[in-house]
């Protein structure tokens, strides 16, 4: 039969993007029963029947139980656990700082914007430089994860369900977290030579710290992809200093100094996976040291209580 050249057209045209269309089907499925999957800890390629990462010896499943597992990981998917968990320690710290603070001033949440008084967020471990000057090095730590009032709280909190997980996918539980807290604590080191007299709290300086982070990575990477995630976190830098400056009462020195502290991160720790034995030890050990380093800093809030008036 013959067929006009509309015809034949319209018809190599309707084959070809069927073809298309099953091999992206093919794909999907292949990408499904794939024999391995990456750790979330160390990122490395490993078989998707294994419990445990045999080079850093990660649980691969975090919760056991089938139907828990599955339910769990919709909710908290393995490549930005780390980032809900901060989050939720930026939300648990500050319902706990909110019910201290109305028990104090012996009234409702403070205005709409549920703001913090200040002699409540020293309390709990905001930066104070009379306070670090008699010895409390812990306040470079736990201001990172308190917050003075709801809008605070929630804009930081969008920024880091939006950035978080893109820099844990791609450095690693491990060095995100120490990149979290490593950058924050730069941030209130930098707002304490600053302003060395003022309170301060707040994620921003962490924030700031992934920022950075991503921006060497782009810079490091010249590949389209690199310039792509160097052009949208300068964006994102050059945005937060602006609004740092225009807005009153927002700390830049912590921001400026989260921002280097995750610049120098991303030029000195590589995003490849730690593959040998000493590095990815290396790594497990520091992100527990980070760890303890962070409890530890809020145990010692809660033992020096009185320390406010000195």
């Amino acid at each position: 039969m013959n067929l006009s050249p509309r015809l034949k057209w319209k018809l190599n045209r309707y084959t070809r993007q069927l073809r298309e269309r099953l091999e992206g089907v093919q794909s999907f499925f292949q990408g499904m029963w794939s024999q391995q999957r990456m750790c979330p800890a160390c990122r490395a390629l490993v078989d998707r029947r294994e419990k445990v990462c045999p080079l850093c010896n990660e649980r691969m499943t975090p919760f056991k139980g089938g139907a828990m597992e599955r339910l769990l990981s919709t909710f908290v998917p393995e490549q930005s656990r780390y980032s809900v968990f901060l989050l939720s320690a930026n939300l648990l710290l500050y319902v706990m700082t909110l019910i201290a603070s109305m028990q104090a001033t012996g009234g409702g949440p403070g205005g709409m914007l549920g703001s913090i008084d200040g002699f409540t967020l020293v309390r709990f471990g905001a930066k104070y430089g009379i306070l670090i000057r008699l010895g409390e090095w812990w306040r470079f730590i736990t201001p990172i994860f308190l917050h003075g009032s709801l809008l605070h709280l929630g804009m930081n909190c969008w920024v880091l369900y939006d950035l978080g997980p893109t820099v844990e996918g791609l450095y690693g539980r491990q060095k995100f977290l120490v990149l979290y807290v490593a950058s924050g604590a730069a941030g209130v080191a930098a707002s304490y030579l600053w302003y060395p007299d003022s309170v301060s709290i707040g994620a921003s300086g962490a924030l700031f710290g992934l920022i950075g982070a991503m921006v060497t990575y782009g810079y490091r990477n010249r590949r389209s992809i690199g310039d792509a995630v160097r052009h949208n976190f300068v964006r994102w830098a050059i945005y937060g200093l602006l609004f740092g400056f225009l807005m009153p009462g927002l700390d830049n020195a912590a921001h400026l100094g989260g921002l280097v502290a995750g610049m120098a991160f991303g030029l000195l720790v590589s995003d490849v996976p730690s593959l040998t034995s000493p590095a990815i030890a290396f790594w497990k050990v520091l992100q527990v040291v980070v760890a303890l380093l962070v409890a530890l800093s809020f145990v010692m809030v809660a033992l020096h209580p009185l320390n406010l008036g000195g």
